[in-house]
């Protein structure tokens, strides 16, 4: 005989409770599904073309010819980008003495000690700091031993510095490519100049990456362009930002 216990009241109002139970948690699902495919379609494409203009993404810059290409999987690579109200060769001093040891990263500094880097960002220029060649170190966080730094793999005084991690600079010494980079390109626009960041491969790509280093990043441009700017009388820097998206 069919069991209709399921329509005694109740039973309704056991199953109307159970319901009720499962239904948060198929919407705490969709929305995160959803989150998920904004951030994916919306959110990281502005993060990682934040400031740059369209054939700065799609040009080759200093340091990509260092990185592995798979055809078949391409990494993941950013391009962000400021315009600074001074010509190359006021640009490059603030650039070359980048460090945990040296002038900083202009980011913020509050955050950067949360993490463990003794970050103090240069408020000028510093002379016993602008030679910078092939090899160097440049320190993320020394407390955390060698692994915490980028070696400069390639620099060009007012044109480029690009940087790779130590595993992947003992790999260019053998003659392979590496994993990833991460490279500062300064190029002319008129009497001004576009300052281009580009992180290609290495940890690119990943969320716990991704989101941290571009809030980072684009304060870093652009401590970069008020410090040069104030330096010459300039109240403001010029950066070149993409609206937020909307969800």
């Amino acid at each position: 005989m069919q069991d209709f216990r399921l329509y005694q009241p109740g039973a309704c109002r056991t199953y109307r409770r159970t319901m009720g139970r499962y239904r948060p948690g198929l919407a705490d699902i969709m929305a995160a599904v959803g989150i998920a495919a904004w951030y994916h379609v919306h959110l990281r494409p502005w993060m990682y073309t934040w400031g740059a203009r369209n054939d700065e993404i799609a040009a080759v810059m200093p340091g990509d010819d260092m990185v592995e290409a798979i055809p078949s999987r391409p990494s993941p690579r950013t391009t962000r980008a400021v315009t600074v109200d001074a010509p190359p060769a006021q640009v490059w001093p603030w650039l070359a003495q980048i460090g945990e040891d040296r002038g900083g990263f202009y980011s913020y500094s509050l955050l950067e000690r949360a993490v463990g880097a003794d970050m103090h960002n240069a408020a000028i220029v510093h002379p016993e700091w602008q030679q910078l060649n092939t090899g160097d170190t440049v320190w993320l966080a020394r407390r955390y031993g060698p692994a915490a730094r980028q070696i400069v793999a390639a620099v060009e005084p007012g044109s480029h510095l690009v940087l790779v991690s130590p595993a992947d600079f003992d790999r260019l010494d053998r003659g392979q490519k590496a994993s990833g980079c991460w490279s500062f390109t300064l190029r002319p626009d008129g009497d001004r100049t576009r300052l281009i960041a580009r992180g290609s491969g290495g940890p690119v790509g990943h969320f716990w990456f991704d989101v941290p280093h571009f809030v980072m990043e684009q304060k870093m441009l652009r401590g970069i362009a008020r410090r040069v700017e104030r330096s010459r009388g300039a109240t403001a820097p010029h950066a070149e930002v993409a609206a937020l998206p909307t969800p």
